[in-house]
C-alpha cells in the first residue's frame, strides 16, 4: 500500500476511533436494545470488520484506502434509485448523525450499508418501508488538523 495516502491527521483521527470503539461498543449495542437481536449482531459484526480495516490502514497491510472505503468521517456522494442526491453525506459514531449537517450514524441502516463501501458499489439499504437500491459514487476523507496537546 502507498503510505503517502496516510496523513498524519488521517492516521490521528483513525486511532482515535478504534480506541472510541474499543471503549463504546458495549453503549452502543445498548442504544441499540430496541433494535432486532439480528439487527444488534449486524452492528456488533460490522463494528468488528471496521476496527480489523482500520488496523490493516495503520499497518500498511490493507488497500482499503487505494479503493477508497467508506470509512467513518467519509464524505461520500450517493445515487438512490434513479436519483443523484446533490449533496454529500458524512458517516459519523452514534450520537453525532443530524440530517441538517447531512450526517448519518454508522449504526443507521444507511450507515450500516455504507461503512465499507467503496466508490461504484451499489448496497442494499434496509429500512422499515422497504428497501432501496443506494450507488455510492464518491468518496471524500476529510478530517482537521487538531491541535497537539501540551
Amino acid at each position: 500500500m502507498n503510505h503517502s495516502l496516510i496523513t498524519d491527521s488521517l492516521r490521528e483521527e483513525l486511532v482515535r476511533q478504534l480506541v472510541y470503539l474499543d471503549e463504546n461498543t458495549y453503549g452502543i449495542l445498548e442504544r441499540t436494545a430496541t433494535e432486532s437481536p439480528a439487527d444488534r449482531a449486524e452492528i456488533r459484526a460490522l463494528i468488528e470488520r471496521y476496527q480489523a480495516c482500520v488496523q490493516r490502514i495503520l499497518t500498511g497491510a490493507g488497500d482499503e484506502l487505494t479503493r477508497s472505503a467508506v470509512l467513518i468521517g467519509s464524505w461520500i456522494s450517493l445515487r438512490i434509485g434513479p436519483e443523484t442526491l446533490t449533496d454529500a453525506y458524512r458517516i459519523v459514531i452514534p450520537g453525532e448523525s443530524s440530517l441538517d449537517e447531512f450526517s448519518i450514524s454508522l449504526c443507521s441502516p444507511m450507515g450500516r450499508a455504507l461503512l465499507l463501501a467503496e466508490p461504484g458499489e451499489t448496497v442494499t439499504v434496509h429500512t422499515p418501508l422497504g428497501s432501496d437500491q443506494v450507488l455510492v459514487l464518491n468518496n471524500v476523507y476529510e478530517y482537521p488538523v487538531r491541535e497537539k496537546q501540551r
